[in-house]
């Protein structure tokens, strides 16, 4: 007894019919679960909530929602609507289990199907002996037309509860990993400045503290180089990365962390505290842990914005300073081991002062030229030749 989808009030059709036990209704498939890309998502937090998702099941065998045609003319099944989890561009999908690289989504409306829905069963009756006996006869009369010796019968057909029955949907334990998308990474010390630039030089609106490490989370930050008006200039994504320290490569701070992030940006902006004792020292040490952690981050064109400049002792040393600084990078350049890529030398060493708002034209003046100057297939072939050597 089933629901009548064709009875209304009043008609003259019964509210409730019997179902012909010799024509049931195949199963629908299992709701299958996809992940999307929404640009308006951020971050990967909404997935801490759950530690496990899964997909509705689908309807049983009835007459108005499935195929409702008997098994030798069924074609297929009907499926259940998808259960669709949104991520931000991005998001790399792997499975945990051998690190095996589903998807990489950095496209908005860009999806992928991480588990399919389990089949649905079909609309089977169980055989009778007379369905029995004519399937037996047709084994005898073929195997008499083909001169084989008779020697055993079929008496039962027992593929009927395999057919009938349904399969259980896919389960997979999925890692997913978030790498921001953007032109410029900005890396430096802690308390180096590096959300205030990004502030001075977009919209954005880290938080600002005079104490390290008040950055924990990538912030993204908009800025037009080239011209006020869009069409004009060109746009520019630029990310600031929490602080580094000596052993962020081995997972100190939380540097392991957020390092990869730098691996889509086509160019890095190194932010120096020229204000510190040794500000020289300071670059080579980020440029040390980039090194050790992907060698290939530091052959991409870079900039030295040395921040802080209102300061005055920054200021009466800013020559000697940046002298220092191109100095140390030769060096690091001269002992590059001839196995890796050679470290870039820096494309211009430009004085900024975040906190006053000087020097901040002539830095996208620097960024603009870099953006053509890397080929991002080649870092992309690079890094796939080597992935197994780094996270």
């Amino acid at each position: 007894m089933v629901d009548n989808f064709k009875y209304q009030p009043g008609g003259s059709l019964p509210k409730r019919i019997w179902l012909n036990n010799s024509d049931p209704a195949n199963g629908h498939e299992g709701s299958s679960i996809i992940l999307y890309v929404d640009p308006a998502m951020a971050s990967l937090s909404h997935l801490h909530e759950r530690s496990k998702w899964t997909g509705s099941k689908g309807p049983q065998g009835n007459p108005t929602q499935g195929t409702n045609r008997p098994k030798s003319q069924s074609k297929g099944h009907l499926c259940t609507a998808p259960t669709r989890i949104p991520v931000p561009p991005g998001t790399v999908v792997k499975k945990k289990r051998g690190s095996t690289l589903i998807a990489d989504l950095t496209h908005p409306g860009e999806s992928v199907v991480v588990a399919r829905g389990g089949r649905g069963g079909l609309g089977v009756i169980r055989p009778t002996r007379q369905d029995n006996d004519r399937l037996q006869s047709r084994k005898r009369r073929f195997l008499t037309e083909a001169d084989a010796a008779v020697s055993e019968y079929i008496v039962e057909d027992a593929d009927w509860k395999a057919e009938a029955a349904g399969a259980p949907g896919e389960e997979v334990t999925l890692q997913l990993m978030l790498r921001v998308v953007a032109d410029v990474g900005i890396v430096g010390y802690p308390n180096a400045g590096k959300s205030s630039l990004l502030a001075a030089l977009t919209r954005a609106s880290p938080e600002v503290a005079p104490y390290p490490f008040t950055t924990v989370t990538p912030n993204l930050g908009v800025t037009q180089v080239g011209g006020e008006s869009e069409a004009a200039g060109q746009r520019l994504v630029l990310a600031d990365l929490p602080g580094l320290i000596e052993g962020a490569h081995q997972g100190r701070g939380l540097g392991r962390m957020f390092l990869r992030h730098l691996r889509r940006t086509r160019i890095i902006l190194h932010v120096v505290d020229a204000a510190t004792d040794d500000p020289a020292m300071d670059y080579w040490a980020v440029r040390e842990e980039l090194r050790m952690y992907n060698p290939e981050y530091c052959a991409r064109p870079h900039v030295v914005a040395l921040n802080k400049m209102d300061l005055q002792d920054a200021a009466q040393l800013q020559e000697e300073i940046a002298s220092e600084v191109l100095s140390m990078a030769r060096r690091i350049q001269d002992k590059s081991p001839k196995d890796s890529p050679e470290p870039s030398l820096p494309s211009a060493i430009v004085n900024v002062s975040a906190e006053a708002g000087t020097g901040l034209e002539e830095l996208q003046a620097a960024l603009q030229p870099l953006l053509p100057s890397w080929d991002a297939n080649e870092a992309d072939n690079y890094l796939t030749n080597s992935e197994g050597s780094w996270a």
